[in-house]
């Protein structure tokens, strides 16, 4: 989800009448100067620096509203919410009447995860200036953030109305949209996304391909986004072969194996291998729009993804163990979002304690260290070492009863094939999971528990340990 705050525009030229001690001639000239450079640094991404420069200048100015404004911002950007909020509450101390300071005020308020408090700046920043865009933007994403879809949805209408270059607008519309489960609407407004800086152009001679006809042509499918994407929108590659198209798919590495594998890509090839020859390309994100499924029908669709035939991890049984759990608890760093997206291990660790469930671990990267530093080595056992790509993923999967897990990649391996799987979402889901119920449209084998409020995970757990004695029970009759 891209959800990007707009913020107001660093202006360090500006000077706020915030009752500081005034400064005259060459020292007035050096804080503006000071400043200036404090903000270049800020839009360049070197936050500690900015932030440190920032400091600085407030032993001068102590009650400037634009200073505190920026550095509000910058602390955001680097994840010191708390500091962020105060620095937005003196900016706006200093300048009460700045719709922009309330709207950041309330980005910072958002990102701390207090939204009702958040919501009541947004409107305030609008109330003030009826025809500020950027503060009916950044209200609509906290509007989206507590599921009110349809006020989203009026105020990036909004938004758009009165800048209808709004590039950023236009794509959170499209994921509004895909929230409230308005598929066809969503998927053709999300198109916007590759006008925002941060979507990659394809660098390919060959043309796009324009969703015309397409039998006998070979047609690349790129990888947009992460690899989850890649694992939701592959399935529509059935399409493409069925009206005759020989499908090449460019995939990250750990993908190769497990694509080549499926019986509707020709060819799948790793990023940074050569290409092979193609006629059109198409981004997979892109093929929901392009080829006008039946979204209706994505429920009772088959798998589309399976193990390789030869499996390379064996996973053991136990005399009393009911089922093979396996679980995954925490979002690769540095991922949008992995610290509301992941669950502190020990929820997952109280699962081990029952003689019934045998509990495999799929974890992978920094965070299978939890297994150790938690002394849970002779609970969990940890398959997640022994994966190094997607197809072996696949094949420890085959072998579960059950993955419970975090919104992750691997809980999207699991759905496409078909596999019984849990997914523990944030109360704040990312648009792939839509919003509210307990089914997802496109994995009908993926059962959803959601937050009732932010960082509940606790309420998370209790409903999974619920539908595990239920699911018990189930297994256990004749």
């Amino acid at each position: 989800m891209n959800d990007t705050p707009s913020i107001h525009p660093l202006r360090p030229e500006s000077e706020s009448h915030s009752g500081a001690t005034p400064l005259f001639g060459s020292e007035a000239d050096s804080f503006v100067q000071q400043l200036r450079l404090a903000a270049q640094a800020h839009r360049a991404g070197r936050l500690d620096e900015a932030i440190a420069s920032y400091l600085r200048l407030l032993a001068l100015r102590p009650y400037h509203a634009e200073l505190h404004n920026n550095l509000g911002v910058a602390l955001r950007l680097a994840g010191k919410l708390e500091a962020s909020v105060s620095h937005h509450r003196l900016s706006l101390a200093a300048d009460s009447a700045n719709p922009a300071l309330h709207s950041n005020l309330g980005n910072a308020l958002r990102a701390a995860n207090r939204l009702d408090e958040a919501v009541k700046h947004h409107f305030r920043s609008i109330a003030l200036n009826r025809d500020y865009g950027e503060g009916f933007y950044n209200l609509a994403l906290c509007l989206r953030d507590l599921g009110r879809l349809d006020e989203a949805v009026g105020c990036l209408g909004r938004a758009l109305a009165l800048n209808p270059d709004n590039r950023r607008a236009r794509t959170e519309l499209a994921v509004t949209l895909l929230m409230r489960g308005d598929l066809e609407r969503g998927f053709t407004a999300y198109e916007a996304r590759k006008r925002l800086p941060e979507t990659p152009a394809p660098e390919f001679t060959q043309p796009a391909w324009d969703g015309g006809p397409i039998e006998g042509r070979r047609i690349l499918l790129y990888p947009e986004q992460g690899l989850g994407d890649v694992l939701l929108f592959v399935r529509f590659a059935r399409e493409l072969k069925r009206r005759g198209a020989t499908v090449i798919v460019l995939c990250q590495a750990l993908l190769k194996e497990l694509l080549a594998a499926a019986p509707f890509v020709d060819e799948a090839v790793a990023e940074g291998e050569k290409l092979p020859a193609f006629d059109v390309h198409a981004s997979l994100v892109s093929l929901p729009h392009l080829l006008k499924p039946d979204f209706e029908a994505l429920a009772a669709a088959p798998p589309y993804l399976e193990a390789p035939a030869e499996s390379r991890i064996k996973l053991g049984r136990t005399e009393k163990a009911r089922l093979r759990i396996g679980i995954y608890w925490a979002a690769m760093p540095g991922q949008p979002q992995d610290r509301q997206r992941s669950a502190p291990f020990p929820h997952f660790l109280r699962l081990a304690g029952d003689p019934e469930l045998l509990v495999f671990s799929l974890q992978g990267g920094a965070h299978q260290k939890d297994i150790q530093q938690f002394g849970a080595g002779g609970l969990v056992h940890d398959v997640g070492r022994g994966i190094f790509d997607f197809a072996e993923a696949a094949t420890a999967l085959s072998q579960l009863d059950l993955l419970i897990s975090i919104d992750a990649p691997i809980a999207h391996l699991a759905a496409a094939m078909g596999r019984t799987v849990w997914v523990l979402l944030p109360s704040v889901a990312d648009w792939r999971w839509q919003l509210g119920g307990a089914r997802a449209s496109w994995h009908p084998s993926a059962r959803l528990f959601r937050q009732p409020r932010a960082g509940d995970w606790e309420s998370v757990f209790g409903e999974v340990h619920g539908a595990l004695e239920e699911l018990k029970r189930q297994v256990a009759e004749p």
